[in-house]
């Protein structure tokens, strides 16, 4: 608590990537205006209520991932991201099958009295929109990355906790929360990418959920994408190497003034 390396992660982001956290933080801002209008009486039904909720997750997984970026805890981030994903595709499937599974949960007792335990009893019901990251160009492929940095591989481990290392040298470390630039770069075009994908499922189900500004969205998600797209920043896609699915890390850095290179994972 109170590292000095935290502070100065967030005085340095604030300063090299700023014009990122704010942008993340007005994607947010615009959810938040869509879901409060949408408590309206007309919009409150089954299949608004199931993806509302869901969505609501997101929001708040996807504001402190941005918050432990801004801490310089990228590591913390990561499994952030991938729920925050996860919670996306989720909701996302519910509103395109109308919400059947949701409903037949409730028509099968998932809210019912336990009197046994003299308890209010939520049926588990294990959940999971496998067939929207599969397709979905913006979810799938970023959830399967964040998942491969969240486990503890062997090749995740050491980019982010000893990233300048070489094949003559390990250089782990213990706690870092210094900037990163290339992390915070990652991490910030990902959350980025994670409002782009939220904002087009809300205008594609336009009366599910009332939209008070179309044209805030719309600009919100062309700059959000261009931005996370940008060449410039750090950036990690997927490549095919002898039949093997693996990853390479665009302009990896610390700090802005270094020599920018790559990671093959």
């Amino acid at each position: 608590m109170g590292a000095d390396g935290s502070a100065d992660a967030y005085r340095q982001l604030s300063f090299v990537r700023g014009d990122d956290v704010d942008l993340v933080l007005l994607g947010l801002n615009l959810e938040g205006a869509v879901a409060e209008a949408s408590s309206a009486a007309k919009y409150r039904t089954q299949k608004m209520a199931s993806a509302l909720g869901l969505w609501s997750r997101a929001w708040l997984t996807r504001l402190e991932a941005l918050h432990a970026v801004e801490c310089g805890n990228y590591v913390a981030a990561l499994p952030l991201i991938r729920a925050a994903a996860d919670y996306q595709a989720s909701a996302l499937y519910l509103l395109r099958s109308d919400a059947a599974e949701w409903e037949e949960w409730l028509d099968s007792g998932g809210i019912a009295l336990a009197p046994d335990e003299h308890a209010t009893e939520y049926r588990l019901h294990a959940f999971r929109a496998a067939e929207v990251l599969a397709v979905h160009d913006i979810l799938g492929p970023l959830y399967r990355a964040a998942t491969d940095l969240s486990l503890g591989h062997f090749g995740s481990t050491l980019m982010l906790a000893g990233g300048d290392s070489t094949p003559d040298r390990v250089l782990m470390t213990f706690g870092d929360r210094d900037f990163h630039l290339g992390l915070a770069e990652l991490e910030l075009g990902w959350l980025l990418l994670l409002g782009v994908a939220q904002i087009e499922s809300v205008i594609e189900y336009e009366g599910v959920f009332a939209i008070p500004d179309r044209s805030a969205l719309d600009a919100f998600r062309h700059d959000a994408r261009a931005k996370a797209v940008d060449t410039s920043r750090c950036s990690m896609e997927i490549v095919e190497r002898v039949g093997e699915t693996r990853y390479l890390v665009h302009n990896w850095r610390r700090a802005p003034g270094s020599a920018a290179k790559r990671l093959f994972l």
